[in-house]
């Protein structure tokens, strides 16, 4: 009797969609799970519909052409813990903000800043501190990353994470006792790329559109030869400025995102241990020893995380988690916040001073 074939459940195409990446497509996926193309299509079309698949979103090593990257943990005051988070959008190089609860309570936002002056930063931490709208605040650089895709071949559309925490436990010890290496390297201190700024406006549009854009639309949008579009993109890819396309998936109204900022003297072997985890993660390190990881759960996990992590400790020499929840970009998305590169000038200008205007104005009218 011939073997009966697999049924193609939502579980099966959202796992091999994640893992063969953001520019997939459906006859790849079709060839792959052995499923006519049309049938692929519809499904993926229904994965969209049940908001299991969001947007493909371009990852870029934005150090290599000048622009730093990093997070802001905000400890608000209580005379402004009422505050709308949309306060954060007074300063045009905070791009998308979370609210958050842990050692730092209030939000957390990630920003830009031109490699070399970090001082920006520096400048609006004071003046909010000055004017009291924050009480504490931790910044992280996120001088290189790695992205780590979800394995959907343990989660269930119903029930959720189908795994055992304790696996999870054992695996830590083992891979703690062993040593074990990382498998991934990181860049801390990337050589810049010879960018211009025909360059930066193919990233605005990338990341605005999430990659969908063909060549003859970018061609349009940009004013190059769809040639010239062809070249920059390989260029940017060549360079490891582009480093790829993935999907941004939020699975149940429950998912959180969870941030574990770590100081480690020896980073191998701990990062090691998130690689047994299921879920989507993110490896942010600021320097050497200095890290955050960035996981995407849903909230029924978080307690069980905190109970596995505790095998972790000892190998740590200091910690902290933040729980994130309720993801909002700035307006006009990424797009806007590339555009602070300035043609004339060939420069990344951050209007600093501008912006803090504004946000006094903002807390004038609060």
């Amino acid at each position: 009797m011939p073997k009966k074939k697999p049924k193609l459940t939502d579980e099966i195409l959202l796992d091999a969609v994640i893992r063969l990446g953001g520019k997939v497509t459906a006859t790849e996926l079709a060839q792959t799970l052995g499923f006519p193309d049309r049938t692929i299509r519809y499904r993926i079309q229904r994965l969209r519909e049940k908001g299991l698949l969001g947007r493909i979103w371009p990852q870029t090593h934005d150090a290599k052409i000048g622009l730093g990257d990093g997070s802001l943990l905000l400890d608000i005051s209580e005379k402004y813990q009422n505050l709308p988070r949309e306060f954060l959008f007074c300063f045009s190089n905070f791009y998308a903000n979370y609210a958050t609860y842990g050692r730092y309570t209030g939000m957390q936002t990630g920003f830009g800043y031109p490699i070399g002056n970090s001082q920006t930063i520096e400048r609006i931490v004071r003046v909010m501190k000055q004017m009291n709208i924050i009480k504490d605040s931790y910044t992280f650089m996120s001088n290189d990353f790695i992205t780590l895709a979800a394995d959907f071949s343990k989660f269930n559309l119903s029930t959720g994470w189908n795994w055992d925490w304790r696996n999870w436990v054992q695996d830590c010890q083992k891979t703690l006792k062993a040593g074990e290496r990382f498998p991934y390297e990181f860049d801390i201190n990337p050589a810049q790329f010879d960018y211009d700024h025909k360059d930066v406006e193919i990233i605005a549009e990338i990341k605005m559109y999430g990659g969908q854009l063909t060549h003859k639309e970018l061609s349009k949008r940009i004013n190059l030869s769809e040639t010239q579009i062809g070249v920059r993109l390989r260029r940017l890819k060549e360079a490891g400025v582009l480093r790829g396309y993935i999907w941004l998936t939020e699975m149940t109204p429950q998912t959180v995102a969870i941030f574990t900022h770590m100081e480690l003297d020896d980073p191998d072997p701990v990062l090691s241990c998130f690689l047994h985890l299921p879920f989507r993660r993110e490896i942010l390190m600021d320097s050497a020893d200095k890290v955050a990881v960035r996981l995407t759960m849903n909230s029924s996990d978080i307690v069980q995380y905190l109970k596995g992590f505790e095998a972790l400790r000892p190998h740590i020499r200091s910690s902290f988690i933040q729980i994130a929840v309720g993801l909002k970009v700035i307006p006009g998305g990424m797009h806007g916040f590339y555009h602070l590169h300035d043609e004339s000038s060939d420069r990344w200008e951050m209007p600093v001073e501008e912006s803090i205007q504004k946000l006094e104005k903002f807390i004038e009218d609060y």
